[in-house]
C-alpha cells in the first residue's frame, strides 16, 4: 500500500497521511483560512488513496490552477479541471491556486502497475522513423539539442501555470546568442524531420521531444544562461 507525507510550511512537522483520509488542498490548509481567492472543501483540489496508490484530484466546482513537479523527472505536469494526477513514488511538489502556495509530497511503496497486452500497430506521431531521425540530427548539431532545452526551459522548472515556450527574447539571452536565427533554424529543422515540413507543428513539438526521450531534463545543463539572468541548473 502506497504511503503519503505531506510537507508545508504551515504544520509543526510532516504528516504521513493514513490511507483512509482526504487532504484538500483548501483554504484552511493553506492559510489558515484567511485567503478568500482560495475555496473551501470540498470545493478544492484533494489527494486521495484509490486503488493502492495515491492521486492528485482536481474538482469541478470552481477550477483551480494546479501543477505538480515530480523530481524524479524533473518535469512540470498540469492537472486541470475535473482530472486525476497518480503521484509517483518519490519527491513531488505541488503548486496549488497561485506560485505562493507549494506543498512537498513524498510516496513510498506504490504498487506495479500490470502490463497491459497491446494488440495491433503502435499509434504513430508524425512520419515513420522521425525519432531516429531527430536523435541522429540532435547528433550532428548538438547546439540544437541546447537551443531545444533553452526554448522549452519551462517544461522542466517547478511552476503553477500550464508550462509553455520560453520567450524567444529570453531564449536567446540565455544563450548568448546575437540574434533568434539558431532558434528558427533549430525548431524549423526537427519538425521537418518529424512531420516532413517546417511549419505546421511547432505547438506539438515539446511534448513529442519529452515523450520520446529526444529531450530530457539533463539537457538544461547544456544551457550556459549567459545574459538572462537565470541561475545555470
Amino acid at each position: 500500500m502506497a504511503c503519503l507525507t505531506v510537507d508545508y510550511h504551515a504544520l509543526p512537522e510532516p504528516r504521513a497521511v493514513s490511507p483512509d483520509e482526504q487532504v484538500s488542498l483548501d483554504r484552511d490548509f493553506l492559510s489558515g483560512g484567511t485567503d478568500e481567492a482560495i475555496s473551501r472543501a470540498p470545493n478544492a483540489p484533494y489527494l486521495r488513496h484509490m486503488d493502492g496508490r495515491w492521486w492528485l484530484v482536481n474538482g469541478h466546482a470552481k477550477q483551480a490552477p494546479l501543477a505538480v513537479y515530480v523530481a524524479a523527472e524533473s518535469r512540470r505536469f498540469t492537472v486541470g479541471e475535473r482530472c486525476a494526477f497518480p503521484l509517483p513514488d518519490g519527491e513531488s511538489e505541488v503548486y496549488v491556486w497561485d506560485s505562493r502556495y507549494r506543498v512537498r509530497l513524498v510516496v513510498s511503496d506504490s504498487p506495479a502497475r500490470p502490463e497491459l497486452a497491446i494488440t495491433g500497430p503502435e499509434t504513430t506521431i508524425g512520419l515513420s522513423g522521425a525519432a531516429v531521425r531527430v536523435q541522429l540530427l540532435l547528433s550532428r548539431k548538438p547546439r540544437h539539442r541546447a537551443v531545444l532545452a533553452a526554448y522549452y526551459r519551462e517544461y522542466f522548472t517547478p511552476g503553477i501555470a500550464s508550462p509553455r515556450p520560453q520567450d524567444r527574447m529570453r531564449t536567446r539571452l540565455c544563450l548568448g546568442l546575437p540574434s533568434f536565427t539558431a532558434l528558427e533554424r533549430a525548431l524549423n529543422e526537427v519538425v521537418t524531420e518529424i512531420w516532413g515540413e517546417p511549419q505546421g507543428h511547432r505547438h506539438e513539438l515539446p511534448d513529442y521531444l519529452i515523450r520520446e526521450r529526444l529531450l530530457v531534463a539533463a539537457d538544461q545543463d547544456l544551457v550556459p544562461h549567459k545574459l538572462c539572468g537565470h541561475l545555470p541548473k
